[in-house]
């Protein structure tokens, strides 16, 4: 039951953050979107469209990357079950 407990915090904790990232991920695509109808790009670093795709591309990586560590987690957990049962 412990180990049915741990994961259901790591899923619940697991979730909300990614949720928040994904918020975060939104609010950015939205500034990009307005910088492009507006032309309001800047030069310097950091403000450049390049520098914004960038940005927006290292967001959604972190974003897989963390899907994909929340779905090993579900996984091990149920290889993990798996091999308690047969014990």
């Amino acid at each position: 039951m412990e180990q049915i407990r741990e994961l259901a915090l790591l899923l619940e904790t697991g979730i909300a953050e990614y949720d928040k990232q994904m918020k975060t991920l939104q609010a950015e695509r939205l500034k990009y979107i307005r910088l492009q109808m507006t032309d309001g790009f800047g030069t310097g670093e950091g403000e450049s469209k390049d520098s914004w795709l960038l940005h927006l591309k290292q967001l959604e990586d972190s974003l897989e990357i963390r899907l994909k560590s929340l779905k090993k987690a579900i996984q091990d957990s149920a290889s993990s079950f798996q091999q308690s049962e047969t014990e």
